[in-house]
């Protein structure tokens, strides 16, 4: 096999979704697993759409004969211009594809560091001792590990003294100020979840999965004390997914977070669904216990790794990436 052609990309193209999304494509099919996440994929298809070079920078791995993208990495800021997410997709787990995974990894760690440095999140999905031993390789240290938990649907019937809730759809043009400040207290300090804006639950709501109807907001006195945003996957099997579940801290202690899980899943059982879904983060004991209680098991897990990237020295006549 020829060596493939790595090229480093600041501009997002309509041609470069496509042929991003069908390496997904065929990588998800292969292994049951989202080969790239939603945020990355919602951030590639913004970038095409604006096509604004300083918001986008992205490695791609070709194959010689046909052009066909067999590689991929999509390097994105995380609101600090200090630090970056990582994300990387390759074809194929034999020689050929581990090869080219540490080509578009060699390659989107150069440009960061070409384009100043910064501390470096990557995330693999289902990582296996190759992506370990990758990434170790580079000076990477795991993070944290993020679980994919699933449930057969409909839950078992709620168990007496099971707190049981009444909650009502989301109400679009009225309910953001209220649940932002529900989300972000109850996620304060959380790297991805504690610092949404309207902008942020904007763009949530014109996506095309969006449904208020399985956004269930829980009032209690005279607040919004909680909610279970439900996100509904058309995937092979369908599932439907706990996308943000939260309560406010001040509603902590009354049962609240296994009776809006429970929300969530009935509302979801209710459409046809018979598999539920969620992502907690491996190191929180109670919300996995919790969810262990109600049936979930695990499907796979996602693992974070950290290092810092300094910048690389400017050489006369190199331009950067």
């Amino acid at each position: 096999m020829d060596e493939p052609v790595v090229e480093v990309l600041t501009v997002a193209t309509p041609s470069l979704v496509d042929s991003v999304e069908a390496l997904v494509g065929q990588v998800t099919r292969t292994r049951d697993v989202a080969a790239l996440s939603d945020g990355r994929r919602r951030a590639l298809h913004a970038a095409a759409a604006s096509r604004r070079p300083e918001a986008f920078l992205a490695v791609v791995a070709l194959d010689r004969p046909h052009g066909t993208v067999i590689g991929y990495a999509q390097v994105d800021g995380e609101g600090d211009p200090s630090a970056v997410s990582m994300e990387s997709v390759s074809s194929g787990d034999d020689a050929a594809g581990r090869a080219v995974a540490d080509q578009v990894l060699d390659t989107a760690l150069a440009a960061v560091a070409a384009s100043g440095g910064a501390q470096v999140r990557l995330w693999v999905t289902t990582p296996s001792d190759a992506d370990d031993e990758r990434a170790l390789r580079r000076g990477f240290t795991v993070e944290r590990e993020l679980l994919q938990l699933r449930c057969p649907l409909p839950l078992a019937p709620a168990t007496v003294g099971e707190v049981v809730v009444t909650t009502r759809p989301f109400a679009v043009g009225r309910d953001e100020e209220a649940w932002l400040a529900t989300n972000n207290r109850a996620f304060a300090g959380h790297p991805e979840q504690g610092a949404w804006d309207l902008s942020t639950i904007r763009s949530r709501e014109a996506e095309p999965w969006f449904d208020p109807d399985g956004f269930r907001v829980l009032e209690l006195d005279g607040r919004l004390a909680g909610s279970c945003w439900t996100k509904r996957h058309a995937a092979t099997p369908p599932l439907g997914e706990i996308y943000v579940i939260s309560v406010d801290p001040d509603f902590h202690g009354r049962g609240l977070g296994r009776a809006l899980t429970r929300a969530g899943l009935d509302w979801l059982a209710a459409t046809g669904l018979d598999t539920g879904m969620l992502y907690v983060d491996g190191a929180n004991t109670p919300a996995v216990t919790l969810y262990r209680s109600m049936g979930f098991t695990e499907h796979h897990r996602d693992r974070a790794y950290t290092t810092t990237v300094s910048a690389a020295p400017v050489l006369p006549g190199v331009p950067a990436p």
